[in-house]
């Protein structure tokens, strides 16, 4: 809700946004700040939903706009609106960073098993439950990684980011018939993949 109260305050025309992101291309500091101010809660509240972890994003964000700094003449309006391709950075820089927290704690598990004994049993631990909220979330990865990319983002928009579908309208400047379509069709999906689970 936090990205979606600052969006309301802080609508950014994408002539404005591709402006800064033109003026970035050529290096210029003073446009990056202005499109951090502008785009920074966005992004961290994205990447926070991924991560669930407040430190990891602060650092993911601040990659995320050192990849802006550096790709800045990358961007090609033909292809999606400013903040949808800063999204897609968002979004594929913190997948990257869980995957690697994963695998780093798979193996300091292996490592390091001594805080097992250490620590006193947790009876609120519920193996079934877990292994079945596991088995739900890889369903929910893959059914979104079939996905076209837009359809996706709409869903993470809408969900993660907490938008309205006006708002994925006017953010990723589509018109708002087609962004309700692709809510409507990628919950569909969702369903169909999700049905064992309801």
């Amino acid at each position: 809700m936090e990205a979606k109260r600052f969006l309301l305050n802080q609508q950014v025309p994408e002539s404005t946004a591709y402006e800064l992101i033109e003026r970035i291309s050529k290096q210029d500091q003073q446009a990056l700040e202005e499109f951090y101010d502008r785009y920074n809660k966005l992004v961290f509240s994205l990447v926070l939903k991924v991560l669930n972890c407040r430190t990891e994003a602060e650092e993911v964000t601040l990659e995320v706009f050192w990849q802006i700094w550096q790709q800045a003449s990358q961007y090609k309006e033909t292809r999606g609106s400013v903040v949808a391709w800063l999204v897609m950075i968002a979004r594929s820089r913190a997948i990257d960073r869980r995957r690697s927290r994963e695998r780093s704690s798979n193996t300091l598990y292996l490592i390091d098993n001594t805080s097992l004994i250490d620590s006193s049993p947790d009876y609120t631990y519920d193996p079934e439950e877990n292994f079945y909220s596991s088995q739900r979330r890889e369903a929910v990865l893959s059914a979104l990684s079939e996905m076209g990319d837009k359809q996706r983002m709409a869903i993470e928009l809408a969900y993660f980011a907490g938008l309205s579908q006006s708002e994925i309208a006017t953010q990723l400047q589509e018109p708002l018939g087609t962004v309700k379509t692709r809510i409507r069709s990628g919950i569909q999906i969702l369903r169909e993949k999700l049905k064992r689970y309801l």
